[in-house]
């Protein structure tokens, strides 16, 4: 149930902001990115609390690319 509820008020957002036909290519793009933060192995790099921080090769997610297009 929990769950739904916070599908229901992600989904309603993104209607309410207007980013239906761009949420795919946003949540492909934060992928890509989340990716970018491993180590030359493919592996996570973890911090002495386990945390995975960004490796060499991390980049920011470009959001502001995707919604500046019509």
């Amino acid at each position: 149930d929990a769950l739904g509820d916070q599908l229901y008020i992600i989904l309603g957002s993104i209607l309410k902001h207007g980013l239906q036909d761009k949420m795919e290519e946003i949540f492909d793009e934060i992928q890509r990115s989340n990716m970018s933060k491993l180590g030359e192995d493919g592996n996570p790099i973890l911090n002495n609390v386990g945390k995975i921080t960004k490796g060499p090769k991390y980049s920011p997610p470009d959001i502001e690319s995707i919604l500046s297009r019509d």
